[in-house]
């Protein structure tokens, strides 16, 4: 099948690990307009994070001085292990940074102790001792991905990154590496970046066990196309390309070279693919651009189907406080509907 993307004619693989499509009836203020369920839950556990990111969307989620910090540890386990209990089976912790959190690895051991299957992974810069990591691993932690905000030291800096913190990424890489723990690391490609940075880190990744995942500045208008002219530029034509399905998001293009260098790029669009029956009439879909496919959980713990959208967002802490999380759970069926449920 061919793409919109300045690609060659791709070929589309099954994932072993797909889970079973439903048709998805639906009912409730968001529900679906397409036959498959929510599966994949991005939770903001903490607003904090020790950089300052220009590009940095925070999946939409506005915190202020006295919510920064994120729900308490019991309530946000319940939250999320109530998202388990629908149907959710690919959970991203997410910030501001997660690892700013100092209780994580508690609230992971807590999700896990829900469902022994589930994905628990989360997005970090990885600014962090390599001891925090190793205690979210013990805790039940799938996998990581770290967001790298400029691989040189100098390109850190530019987003209020230092020395000290460029080495501690730098173990921290090293520390996922040896777990032999899936790896992704993600790079925004912005037109104003220096091209060597990415260059750089694209040399680093080439041979190793990892993905990186190249995303387009969502406040530019490059878009996929911007991504892989750059890596074009930077590599040259890509050896092998193919599109991924992902059983929990929207497929993803996977570009491999020579010398083993896998990158993935996001190729489709929320907005156009249109998941949800408030994505009919909704003046922000034109711009709605991102790859993925997710339920959100702000920080404050508010249920939004995507990132754009907060008025249509289901505020579950007067739920969970009235009617614990069976009443949590039933009010989230009732928005986004249970894959659980259609798969009986």
């Amino acid at each position: 099948m061919t793409h919109s993307l300045r690609l060659p004619v791709v070929q589309r693989v099954s994932s072993s690990a797909a889970t079973s499509v439903h048709n998805s009836p639906l009912s409730g203020a968001i529900g679906l307009a397409s036959s498959r369920a929510p599966t994949y839950l991005r939770a903001i556990v903490t607003a904090r994070c020790p950089l300052s990111c220009p590009f940095c969307h925070r999946e939409g989620d506005v915190a202020s001085s006295a919510t920064v910090g994120g729900l308490p540890r019991e309530q946000l386990v319940a939250l999320i292990s109530a998202g388990v209990l629908v149907g959710m089976r690919k959970i991203k912790l997410l910030g501001g940074d997660p690892l700013a959190r100092p209780d994580l690895a508690a609230v992971v051991a807590g999700v896990r102790a829900v469902d022994a299957d589930v994905d628990i992974s989360v997005i970090t810069a990885g600014v962090f001792a390599v001891s925090r990591l190793d205690e979210l691993f013990a805790a039940g932690l799938s996998r990581c991905n770290v967001s790298i905000h400029g691989w040189s030291e100098a390109a850190l800096a530019t987003r209020g990154g230092n020395a000290k913190q460029h080495a501690m990424r730098t173990r921290f890489l090293e520390a996922v590496l040896k777990h032999g723990r899936p790896l992704k690391l993600n790079y925004v490609v912005s037109s104003d970046d220096n091209p060597d940075d990415l260059d750089s880190l694209l040399s680093w990744a080439a041979g190793r066990p990892l993905v990186v995942n190249t995303l387009d500045n969502l406040n530019e208008n490059d878009g996929a196309d911007g991504v892989y002219d750059r890596l074009v530029q930077l590599r040259g034509t890509p050896t092998h390309v193919w599109e991924d399905p992902d059983p929990h998001s929207l497929p993803t293009l996977h570009l491999r070279w020579a010398d083993g260098l896998e990158v993935e790029i996001k190729h489709q669009q929320l907005g156009k693919v249109a998941p949800w029956h408030a994505c009919n009439g909704c003046t922000k879909r034109a711009s709605c651009r991102e790859g993925i496919h997710a339920v959100r959980l702000t920080h404050r713990g508010v249920l939004r189907p995507c990132m754009d959208r907060d008025d249509l967002g289901l505020d579950l802490m007067p739920i969970l406080e009235t009617h614990g999380v069976d009443g949590v759970v039933s009010a989230w069926r009732n928005a986004l509907g249970s894959p659980m449920e259609q798969a009986a």
